[in-house]
């Protein structure tokens, strides 16, 4: 079971939210509150009075066959088609995940391993440019994401990764030069 309060910066409550995780989740506008008796931790209940919920979200019945593909949605089995004209690093050109796709397991672990060394070895690279720069007195920057950028978010306080634009109009441009080389 799933339930919350929707409040403003005032703390006051606006909507109430409940159902399951797994179901259904349903949304009710709050008309009046009032405080109800204590709970057994000796803290007082609120008692909300709403309009009819709405629903939010409900789970859509799984396909066909479902047991035969891990149990995935109808959504969660398009997540992972192919797009033209994405950039060389989108995850759907992952040569391992290609292979796993395709049933063969052997040469998807054995790509998965290659892969995992790659981005082994450029770490270590990075690494050691840092130290390189230290030991000359230099700033050593290190990577830099190219779509994102970390900001402290002004809310929660929390370092979170802003987008900061230049996706869409390499892929207008069809000019991916700037990515790296990650598969």
């Amino acid at each position: 079971m799933v339930t919350g309060v929707v409040s403003d910066a005032n703390g006051k409550a606006h909507y109430v939210l409940s159902g399951t995780w797994d179901e259904k989740i349903e949304c009710a506008k709050i008309v009046h509150s009032s405080q109800g008796n204590s709970s057994a931790e000796g803290k007082q209940k609120t008692v909300y009075q709403t309009l009819s919920a709405k629903l939010l979200w409900k789970k859509y019945p799984l396909p066909e066959n479902a047991e035969n593909m891990y149990y995935f949605s109808e959504l969660a089995l398009t997540l992972n088609e192919p797009e033209d004209d994405v950039a060389p690093t989108d995850s759907r050109h992952r040569p391992d995940q290609l292979l796993m796709e395709n049933g063969k397991w052997d040469e998807a672990n054995v790509e998965k391993q290659r892969l995992e060394e790659k981005q082994r070895a450029v770490r270590r690279r990075r690494e050691a440019e840092a130290v390189e720069a230290l030991e000359e007195g230099n700033d050593y920057e290190g990577y830099q994401p190219l779509w994102f950028e970390r900001k402290v978010d002004p809310y929660t306080g929390e370092l979170i990764c802003i987008y900061k634009g230049g996706y869409w109009e390499s892929k207008e441009k069809q000019d991916w030069s700037r990515c790296p080389d990650i598969f």
